[in-house]
């Protein structure tokens, strides 16, 4: 008398494997190639007889591929504010040297003495600065440092035309007024950053007062 007994299903660690990877995937995205090959290779194995682990293999690509969708949309928020934080990394650069600018031309004017160029303020950036420094054209402005692109003077004097910022020195020293500018491009692209300083109060193109000494960016080349 002889009676056939079923085999038992035989179990794999695959599954459960590719289950984790995919599980880390979500943190660590570079993981998701792992996880899907795995669960791929899972779901195959346990489509055979007597395996088990068909539940977990289908889990695990569940996951991989959702994985995916989810590295995309994260990709999608992350990758727009890496670049606007990019662009106000290098913005602190024109607004720490108009600052410095403003400053000097106080000090000049506290003293009575006038405001003839930049060079005359004693304003030099620091080496491979991205901004070119305007206080007149083309008499008075320091270009763009080399390492940069070139940004000509007439490049620089149309994006002050459109942003309406005219820089220069007006009246008689010591009651005149100082404007200085700088114009760059953080992203290249064809818009150019414009940033002005002033020793008196102006508003903005919404009619909003401007204090003296106050960095106003004109046009947001990390935003357009």
């Amino acid at each position: 008398m002889s009676s056939d007994v079923p085999a038992a299903p035989k179990k794999s660690v695959l599954p459960g494997v590719a289950l984790g990877f995919s599980i880390a995937s979500l943190c660590l995205i570079c993981l998701w190639p792992v996880g899907l090959v795995l669960s791929i290779i899972a779901m195959v194995k346990t489509g055979k007889p007597g395996q088990q682990g068909r539940g977990l293999a289908i889990a695990a690509l569940i996951i991989s591929v959702g994985s995916i969708f989810f590295s995309g949309i994260m990709a999608a928020i992350a990758i727009p504010n890496f670049i606007r934080f990019q662009a106000r990394a290098k913005q602190a650069e024109c607004k720490v040297n108009l600052k410095s600018i403003y400053i000097s031309a106080k000090g000049q004017l506290a003293e009575e003495q006038p405001l003839g160029s930049l060079t005359d303020l004693g304003f030099a950036p620091e080496p491979g600065n991205r901004y070119a420094y305007v206080l007149s054209l083309p008499d008075s402005f320091v270009p763009v440092s080399e390492r940069f692109t070139a940004v000509d003077a007439t490049e620089i004097q149309a994006a002050l035309d459109n942003a309406g910022v005219a820089p220069g020195v007006q009246g008689e020293c010591p009651e005149c007024i100082l404007t200085a500018a700088c114009v760059g491009n953080v992203d290249n692209d064809d818009t150019l950053d414009v940033w002005s300083i002033s020793t008196a109060e102006r508003t903005d193109a919404e009619g909003k007062a401007i204090a003296p000494g106050e960095v106003f960016n004109h046009v947001n080349d990390g935003e357009e």
